[in-house]
């Protein structure tokens, strides 16, 4: 099959017939911008195809324009038989028809039969997903299908594959191969569940969980033989250490250590406390020397301290005065100083009075100049503000520009349904062929077609006359409706029609250009508006003459600069002499002041020396050699009991040791008895269990149930060695199975990647690894172009897998190159050429520029020539 022209009407932005012709055998190129309607003329043709003509789903739906209408595609079409015409209309009047050149041969369901042959179903191997890409579907499996398309598509392929590989098939068992190795599934399924583990409830997990529960009774029943042989053998060594702690000889040995031990810690106990008592006397010793030597250096200290008080208070009252006299010296050389600042002050208050008398003067001239300004500039702006109003007026009347096109739009609305009713209306054509002419309403009929839209008398002279009716099939319901749309906006913009509408916008566009000039012109002369503007004007000073022998502004700064000048030297010769009287008059204060403190000091060591008395030398020398002769003889006895003074921690450490041996012996004796106790309890409960006969029964019966166990394990595993070797020959098989497409696709690929090889999937029958320079790649990986170049070049191999087995089937591909760089879309071009010598392929694109270099027919879409004249 190959297409040879498209006319599409009432789909989507098609409201009027379109049609492309010039289709033809090769390559065939449809390239124009968006929103030309690529993608609606795809869809009509995959509506064509695989829509029922009475069908009302989504996707007529969205086939159908927003004013209404029925969507309607028709194609021409070569096949063996010859060129047919196929047709269907959805919604209004559904029908499907098929025609050989003009005979009707087929319609309504016979129709829909002829054309599903003619493409097959989609699991049948037609093109639909196969051969035909939609815009953003470059994948051969795009994420957004669904899983009914993907199935469908992967019947597609499979079917395709088997018929033209066939003998394959046949060599590996084909449906023979699949029941066997569901036959090993099945029986792999009354043992382990789909995630490989042992299925619930059947023989293997029920094996499984048989031998578990022995194993953990058996484990449970060796845990308490052992239990009671350990009870039987810790008895024993119970006994034996009772035996051992409770002999007589033990236990005598250990009161005679006890006994001794104590003995020698109270000996250690008595001369500690007597080694104490000695320290003690010791320490008070040590004291009163202590306190005797002090004594001696403070007397000592407090004479120094006389000694330096007085000769630093005559030091200090010598400063004094020398400190006084300087202050005086100091103020005396100030009082002039302060007398030339006030003079400077009063000459510098003088010259800034008269530079601000000059400022106003020169200031006075200023406003003249300014008030003329103001003046003209005020005068102009009200000149201007009067011939605003009438601008304004202008602009605030009639239509908007913004109100214009939505005109349009109704006005050509109209326009269309008018047209549409026109050519459904019947038409009469006169012949005259005499000087009589047939006239209606008394008007001369030509001899042209003439449209009834009404019920219309002609008067025939000499014959009488007769009346043509439109009949009942005239419909001007979209008309009324579009003229009526058109007259509600004329009302409510109150304009006749759209001429004057036209003419009235223009006219306010152009009063709202001058407005805004005006405005600008306006609001450069009063930014602030005409109030702000006569504001500025009477605040200006009043024009008066300034007085006689005012001096301009530079001769009142000179003055003023060289008053400051003497200001400033005056100010700085005050401050030096302020300076430094008050520091004068500081150092004489601090020299005061610290004499004063001497003297104080001095009083104060006069009266410490006063608390020793009147001769204290000749009282502490003696006591203080008496301490002396004390705090020896301390020190020799103290040192005499230390040094035979016992080890008393190795006492108390060796007597608590004693006690220990004591209290654990009779401890360790009360554990044995009670555990003893307990081991005859345990082993009188255990030894009447028949713990020993269970244990061999249950020994037995695990033996028995691991047996079982074995042979469903070793059923199972023969199970899955089957099943894998069974999906080996199959894989193995397909590699041979896709050798067909494989032979269609290297050349292909090599255009872009000399050497390169795909690995297909065997389930899916889509390729899913790209091998380059011994490198397999998952396709995953691959970038967006590298994707999108290798689904068209395997939807080229199953285009001649289809052909080679007599099925021409057109390709068409809507922006299937969207990531292609430039280098390989030249590549994906040569690919194109490469298979329209005996392929019919039809290209949508939106990338001029890049496709301009594609070559091939260029398609167009035009009117209908039934349509060219209206």
């Amino acid at each position: 099959m190959k297409l040879i022209s498209i006319e599409l009407s009432d789909i989507r932005r098609f409201i009027q017939p379109v049609r492309i012709d010039g289709i033809g055998p090769g390559l065939n190129v449809l390239c124009a911008p968006n929103e030309f309607g690529k993608s609606t003329l795809f869809d009509a043709l995959q509506a064509l195809f695989f829509q029922p003509h009475r069908s009302k789903s989504k996707e007529i739906m969205a086939l159908r324009p927003h004013v209404g209408g029925s969507p309607c595609i028709t194609l021409e079409v070569d096949l063996p038989e010859g060129r047919h015409m196929l047709t269907k209309r959805w919604l209004g009047k559904p029908q499907a028809t098929v025609h050989r050149g003009a005979t009707l041969i087929a319609q309504a369901d016979e129709a829909e039969a002829f054309i599903s042959k003619l493409v097959q179903s989609g699991g049948e191997g037609g093109p639909s997903g196969l051969l035909w890409v939609r815009q953003g579907l470059t994948r051969l499996e795009g994420d957004g299908d669904s899983a009914k398309d993907r199935e469908a598509a992967k019947t597609a392929r499979r079917n395709l594959m088997t018929s033209v590989a066939g003998e394959v098939e046949a060599l590996t068992g084909g449906r023979r191969m699949d029941r066997a190795i569901a036959r090993t599934r099945d029986d792999l399924a009354k043992y382990l569940s789909p995630t490989g583990k042992a299925a619930k409830d059947k023989p293997l997990s029920q094996a499984e969980i048989a031998v578990e529960e022995l194993t953990l009774k058996k484990a449970s029943l060796e845990a308490t033989a052992g239990r009671l042989i350990a009870a039987l053998a810790k008895r024993r060594e119970v006994i034996k250490s009772l035996a051992d702690l409770t002999a007589r000889d033990a236990v005598e040995a250990r009161q005679q250590r006890l006994d001794e031990a104590t003995r020698r810690f109270e000996e250690a106990k008595r001369h500690a406390d007597a080694l104490a008592s000695s320290a003690a006397h010791l320490r008070s010793a040590e004291l009163a020397q202590k306190t005797l030597a002090e004594r001696l250096s403070a007397l000592h200290r407090a004479q120094a301290d006389q000694a330096r008080a007085a000769l630093a208070l005559a030091a200090a009252q010598t400063a004094a005065g020398v400190a006084k006299a300087a202050a005086e010296t100091a103020d005396a050389a100030f009082s002039p100083c302060a007398a030339a600042l006030t003079a400077a002050r009063i000459a510098k208050g003088d010259a800034d009075a008269l530079l601000s008398e000059a400022h106003r003067a020169e200031a006075t001239k200023a406003a003249a100049v300014r008030r003329t300004e103001l003046a003209g500039r005020l005068e102009q702006a009200k000149t201007l503000s009067a011939q605003r109003v009438p601008l304004a007026k202008a602009a605030a009347s009639g239509p908007e520009a913004k109100d214009i096109a939505p005109l349009q739009s109704l006005a050509q609305e109209a326009d269309v349904q008018r047209a549409l009713r026109n050519r459904s209306a019947p038409r009469v054509t006169f012949h005259h062929s005499g000087a009589m002419r047939v006239t209606s309403e008394g008007k001369p009929v030509p001899d042209t077609p003439m449209a009834i839209l009404s019920d219309t008398r002609f008067d025939m002279p000499g014959l009488g006359h007769f009346t043509l009716a439109p009949g009942a099939g005239k419909d001007s319901s979209a008309l009324d409706t579009a003229e009526a749309a058109l007259s509600a906006a004329l009302s409510r913009l109150a304009v006749p029609d759209l001429a004057t509408a036209q003419a009235q916008a223009a006219a306010r566009a152009e009063a709202i250009s001058a407005l805004r000039h005006l405005d600008t012109a306006l609001k450069s002369l009063a930014p602030q508006g005409l109030a702000a503007l006569e504001a500025e004007l009477d605040a200006l000073p009043e024009d008066l003459a300034p007085r006689a022998g005012v001096p301009t502004v530079a001769e009142a700064q000179l003055a003023a600069g060289t008053a400051t000048s003497v200001l400033n030297d005056a100010q700085a010769a005050h401050d030096l002499a302020r300076a430094e009287a008050e520091r004068l008059r500081q150092a004489e204060v601090r020299a005061t002041v610290k004499a004063e403190g001497l003297a104080a000091a001095l009083v104060q060591t006069d009266a410490t020396l006063a608390t020793f008395g009147t001769d204290p030398e000749l009282t502490i020398l003696p006591e203080l050699a008496k301490a002396s002769d004390a705090l020896i003889a301390a020190r020799s006895g103290h040192a005499s009991l230390a040094e035979a003074a016992p080890d008393r921690s190795a006492a108390e450490a060796t007597l608590a040791r004693a006690r220990s041996v004591v209290e654990s012996a009779t401890a360790e004796i009360q554990r044995l008895q009670n555990e003893r106790a307990s081991l005859d309890t345990e082993i009188n409960i255990h030894s009447g269990e028949g713990v020993m006969e269970e244990l061999a029964d249950i020994t037995a019966r695990l033996l028995a149930a691991e047996e079982t166990l074995s042979h469903i394990r070793f059923e199972v595993a023969v199970l899955q060695e089957l099943a894998t070797a069974l999906a080996t020959a199959r894989d193995e098989a397909r590699d041979r199975y896709f050798e067909p497409v494989l032979t269609e696709l290297r050349p292909l690929l090599r255009l872009l990647w000399p050497g390169a090889e795909l690995r297909f999937d065997g389930e899916t029958l889509l390729p899913t690894a790209l091998v380059r320079d011994g490198l397999e790649e998952p396709l995953s990986i691959l970038s967006g172009g590298t994707q999108e170049q290798i689904a068209l070049l395997v939807r080229l191999a199953f285009a001649r897998l289809l052909a080679a087995r007599g099925h021409h089937a057109p390709i068409i591909f809507d922006d299937a190159l969207v990531y292609t760089d430039d280098d390989r879309i030249e590549k994906m071009f040569d690919a194109l050429h490469a298979q329209a010598a005996d392929q019919q392929i039809i290209v949508l694109s939106c990338r001029q520029r890049a496709f301009r270099d594609l070559g091939g027919a260029a398609l167009t879409m035009t009117k209908p020539a039934s349509l060219l004249d209206t």
